[in-house]
């Protein structure tokens, strides 16, 4: 039986007619990506790949960009699991991608809730954190400084009108970055600029097929919905992208002020920092700063962040809140501790396969975890002990942390017992297995907002 008759999916055919729009050509597509430079004079980048129209038409035209600059392209396409026919669909697009001469690598989420994944329950926001922590991990281990994704000026204005429909502020309102800066590579979007139906021109013309992905027509989604509205949506907003790089410049500002980052993993917030300081500043950093501790991509938004932020302005935090993966407490001397929610930390689970020459593995979008050997299971301490697992007499830190801190860190199991990996002073005194370094899928204060113009 073929894949497409297998799969729930359908494979759109490259004889399905194109919307009536011109191909995008290799000079269109350099103009876009000179707009993201600079570039090393022999590029190597990174593709995120679906097997949709986007991802397909982006990849193909990557690769003759890369080529042109005696660069080199990878497909990644990163199978979620999280439907049963997902599995097919990645070897469809490798079978494409090999017949074009395109590297590509299948990265699987061990953790997904779906079919064959080990995860419990997953939101579109767990979905797409794991997506962006896999691209990443794929990027530090082939030392690629550039992750090209396929969002397109549809995609852009669609996030408009759901960041309007929602009431977001002026860093909702700009909607997607052409430039997303991670800690080890950078996502950009060289597409914003062009419509979906270019995209598809582009494929029609070159005979691709591609896969359309039934949840793009779902009305559970918000996004489907107003591609299904009549009259569609309104177009993009390009000043709020301006107002946002204001905005972000001075959240950065603030943020070297008020905000002490720990190298185990937490942060301290002086709330007497923010008195004064613009609204729209303070909301930024507030979102900032549970990105990074959380090590996930994007921030809680919209009544929760607002209501967390008017008590860290009124000193209400008292015992506790919880707010996108972290937990924020009073420090007993005014100031506020911001750390992992042990509950939204990554479950245990071994790493297969992994390089210990690369670049490491990073464990729960925090700490890049070096030395891995093949079989190693990476988890935090509060997960082995949850267990029953005894910590190792010679597991030890080189620092008294508070309990909610310590449970946070990675460890890896050895034998019976669980070694923690983290905070060792120095080389000498450090153990011969796996160490951890904290490094955040995003920084406090990354770069600042680029556009598409």
């Amino acid at each position: 039986m073929s894949l497409a008759a297998r799969s729930q999916v359908p494979i759109t055919s490259h004889s399905t007619p194109a919307d009536s729009a011109d191909p995008v050509g290799a000079r269109a597509f350099a103009t876009a990506m000179a707009r993201l430079g600079p570039f090393e004079a022999e590029p190597a980048i990174a593709v995120a790949v679906s097997g949709g129209r986007d991802s397909m038409a982006l990849v193909l035209l990557a690769a003759e960009w890369a080529a042109a600059q005696g660069g080199t392209v990878s497909a990644v396409t990163v199978d979620h699991r999280l439907r049963p026919e997902s599995g097919d669909e990645a070897r469809q697009v490798a079978g494409w991608l090999e017949r074009h001469g395109i590297a590509h690598e299948t990265m699987i989420w061990h953790d997904s809730p779906g079919p064959g994944g080990a995860g419990m329950g997953a939101s579109e926001a767990a979905a797409r954190n794991a997506r962006y922590a896999l691209l990443e991990e794929y990027c530090g281990a082939h030392g690629i400084l550039h992750l090209l994704v396929g969002h397109h000026r549809d995609d852009q204005a669609e996030t408009h009108a759901l960041r309007r429909t929602r009431g977001s502020g002026i860093v909702g309102r700009a909607g997607m970055p052409a430039v997303r800066e991670l800690t080890h590579t950078r996502i950009l979007r060289p597409l914003l600029g062009l419509p979906r139906a270019r995209l598809t021109a582009t494929l029609a013309a070159r005979g691709q097929g591609w896969i359309d992905d039934p949840s793009n027509r779902d009305t559970r989604f918000a996004r489907a919905r107003l591609r299904l509205r009549p009259g569609g949506v309104r177009d993009r907003d390009p000043a709020a992208g301006d107002a946002r790089r204001e905005v972000e410049g001075d959240a950065a500002r603030l943020s070297a002020r008020a905000v002490v980052i720990d190298p185990a993993g937490f942060a301290v917030l002086d709330p007497a920092m923010l008195d004064g300081a613009n609204d729209d500043a303070r909301r930024r950093l507030s979102a900032n700063l549970l990105v990074c501790v959380a090590g996930v991509v994007y921030p809680p938004r919209g009544a929760r962040l607002e209501r967390a932020v008017a008590r860290i302005l009124e000193r209400q935090i008292g015992a506790g809140v919880t707010l996108g993966g972290c937990i924020l407490r009073e420090d007993g001397r005014g100031r506020i501790m911001v750390s992992r929610e042990p509950a939204a930390i990554t479950p245990p689970r071994a790493v297969n396969g992994h390089d210990p020459a690369q670049a490491g593995f990073l464990w729960d979008g925090r700490f890049r975890v070096t030395g891995i050997r093949p079989g190693d299971v990476v988890g935090a301490v509060v997960n082995f002990r949850a267990q029953g697992v005894p910590e190792h007499p010679e597991s030890w830190l080189s620092r008294d942390l508070p309990r909610a801190v310590r449970d946070t860190l990675p460890a890896v199991l050895d034998g019976g017992t669980f070694r923690v990996c983290a905070l060792q002073e120095t080389p000498a005194m450090a153990t011969t297995g796996p160490t951890a370094r904290f490094s955040p899928v995003l920084p406090l204060a990354g770069a600042r907002f680029a556009t598409s113009r």
